[in-house]
């Protein structure tokens, strides 16, 4: 189905069109999971031939718990002086055009309330004659400003990410305080290059070390209920509200299987593993990231999960040492929730190797999937596909594929 054939609407930001966070907001919502379907079916006809359904979003709006936008100087049509101070402003990227800034004024997919912070931050950055860093000329201060919020605790957490030297820290949580309450709020550190939300450094300014989050997931008529502690640079899933439909599937597959024993790999806060937990005898979780294997072992003990094992390995290392082991447990099932990058074609391979009798893969960038799912045919034939729709307004889908073992 062409975008020309299905139902328009009115985008409600005044950003669409030119910032690069939504691209289907002029097409009704109906229409977006048309439109993600059939190009999942398009990209999955050589592994799977039945209709492939995108269970939709429970909220279209605010649904995003984590936003980070950048400080930047402004660009203009028309070159400025050499000795034009350009202005300084704080948003996203512009659609295709990385090193054009976006001075926001709004944001709907973002948390509640990120129009009032924002405004408050421009109001206090610019009082106080303080400039975005600006890596060509060396000069500035700002960098990021890392947002966070909880969908069913209603917290919140706001991070200043700036370079060495920034002093005027009351001043910035006043101005968070006004306008956007939050329960905690940080100062970071960073002088790297990369252009991106994270700090060397890291300082709590007021409030708790970090928020905590719940999820209450599908069980049959009842529900699963497990709380979660975020610290500013956890990865948690973007959207709550429909990561809780997403992990109901997962826990309807464990009942399913019945393994006695779970690999989590890309476990990262634990989240599934805790999903499941009590479903099997043992979890092992394998995640790269140290904090995230701390903050897991901590949402464990917060949630009676005394079954569940946090290992902290690169995946492909963790699976070599498996495989020139003992293997995996007899009858074990596995989880694959990878990064965008996908997994690394050594895992990949080592897992193929390893051959669990059940594995479920979910992918937040469906094209590669459907590259690794090449691979995976080696040992595996494809049981179920489907998706979720964890990004509504944009390009973006969660396919999750059952795999099962051939012989």
């Amino acid at each position: 189905m062409s975008e020309a054939t299905l139902p328009a609407t009115v985008p409600r930001c005044v950003h669409f069109g030119e910032c690069g966070g939504c691209q289907f907001q002029d097409i009704a919502y109906e229409g977006q999971l048309q439109q993600k379907a059939a190009q999942l079916s398009e990209l999955f006809a050589a592994h799977w031939e039945a209709p492939i359904p995108v269970r939709p979003s429970p909220i279209l709006w605010n649904y995003r718990n984590k936003v980070d936008p950048a400080f930047a100087r402004m660009r203009y049509d028309e070159p400025p002086p050499k000795d034009f101070v350009r202005e300084s402003v704080l948003g996203f990227k512009k659609r295709g055009r990385w090193y054009d800034p976006l001075d926001l004024k709004e944001c709907h997919i973002g948390p509640e309330g990120l129009d009032a912070l924002v405004a408050a931050v421009g109001e206090w950055y610019h009082g106080a004659d303080l400039r975005a860093w600006d890596n060509r000329s060396k000069d500035g201060v700002l960098r990021h400003l890392l947002v966070r919020d909880t969908k069913r605790t209603g917290e919140r957490m706001v991070m200043l990410i700036t370079m060495p030297g920034f002093a005027d820290t009351a001043g910035f949580v006043d101005a968070v305080q006004r306008a956007w309450p939050a329960q905690s709020i940080f100062h970071g550190v960073s002088d790297s290059s990369a252009d991106v939300a994270f700090a060397e450094e890291v300082h709590l300014l007021e409030g708790a070390p970090y928020i905590t989050e719940q999820l209450d997931v599908p069980d049959g008529d009842a529900k699963r209920t497990l709380r979660f502690r975020i610290s500013p640079f956890s990865f948690f899933q973007t959207n709550p509200l429909a990561t809780e439909r997403l992990y109901g599937h997962i826990r309807d597959w464990v009942k399913s299987v019945s393994p006695r024993v779970l690999y989590d790999l890309y476990g990262g806060v634990g989240s599934i593993a805790l999903c499941c937990a009590d479903l099997v005898d043992h979890v092992w979780s394998v995640e790269e990231i140290e904090a995230a294997s701390i903050d897991g072992r901590l949402n464990a003990a917060e949630n009676g999960a005394g079954n569940v094992t946090f290992f902290t390995a690169k995946v492909e290392k963790y699976l070599q040492h498996q495989r020139e082991a003992e293997g995996l447990a007899e009858g074990a099932a596995v989880v694959v929730d990878p990064p965008r990058a996908g997994m690394h074609p050594k895992a990949l391979k080592r897992l193929v190797d390893l051959g669990p009798d059940h594995l479920l893969y979910v992918s937040c960038n469906p094209k590669l999937l459907a590259r690794e799912l090449d691979v995976l045919a080696e040992r595996y034939r494809v049981a179920a596909l489907e998706a979720f729709d964890l990004f509504p307004h944009t390009k973006h889908v969660e396919a999750v594929a059952i795999l099962k073992r051939i012989g």
